[in-house]
């Protein structure tokens, strides 16, 4: 089933639940308990459809962003020769990055393998990236790609497109979403979907 035709499902489900008594009013054949239809299920929906969306739509719109908004992207690789114990490791990574980004506004992504563990985003060197290798999962990190942004105001919307995108396991809190900064298109089609889904199935 595509995913656009399992959109369509959740939507006419939630009509069906909804207008199940009006449905029936007129129905001479005794029906069934009517299906539950209360706030949970109108959340469920709407998390059932924004995921929908992040599946089809994260890899393009992240693909075209990551294209247009940066200029220079690097890997480094954890297991190579960088010494021994977290203290080498940093050093070795903080040289590196001074080397080929200095000061640039930066997302970072931290991959185990084809896992991606964090996604971050770092406007003043390498310390920042670097503070994660003493957290207890940095010792699986095979890989952390480096991409340099054009500007400011895309650095939250992408490192928040890298998070629906990658999927990254360690990531707790959202990008930063300041008004005058630019907005994630993702998120933007996840807060359209709730206004509509709210607006059309109205709870007391």
């Amino acid at each position: 089933m595509s995913r656009a035709v399992e959109f369509r499902r959740i939507v006419n489900g939630l009509f069906e639940k909804r207008a199940f008594k009006l449905r029936n009013i007129l129905s001479a054949r005794r029906r069934g308990a009517a299906p539950v239809f209360n706030r949970r299920t109108v959340n469920t929906a709407i998390g059932a459809l924004q995921k929908l969306a992040s599946d089809e739509f994260s890899r393009a719109l992240a693909r075209d962003e990551f294209a247009s908004s940066v200029h220079k992207r690097k890997s480094w690789h954890a297991k190579r020769g960088k010494g021994r114990g977290v203290g080498a490791k940093k050093r070795a990574f903080e040289a590196w990055y001074q080397n080929h980004f200095d000061s640039a506004r930066c997302i970072y992504v931290f991959w185990s393998g084809r896992t991606c563990e964090y996604v971050g985003k770092t406007g003043a060197g390498g310390s920042r990236p670097s503070a994660h290798f003493e957290k207890f999962w940095f010792s699986a990190v095979t890989r952390i790609d480096i991409y340099a942004t054009r500007g400011k105001r895309a650095l939250p919307a992408l490192e928040c497109l890298g998070m629906h995108h990658f999927q990254p396991r360690r990531n707790k809190s959202r990008a930063e979403t300041r008004k005058w900064l630019k907005k994630c298109p993702l998120c933007e089609a996840h807060k359209a979907i709730e206004y509509e889904v709210r607006s059309v199935f109205r709870l007391r």
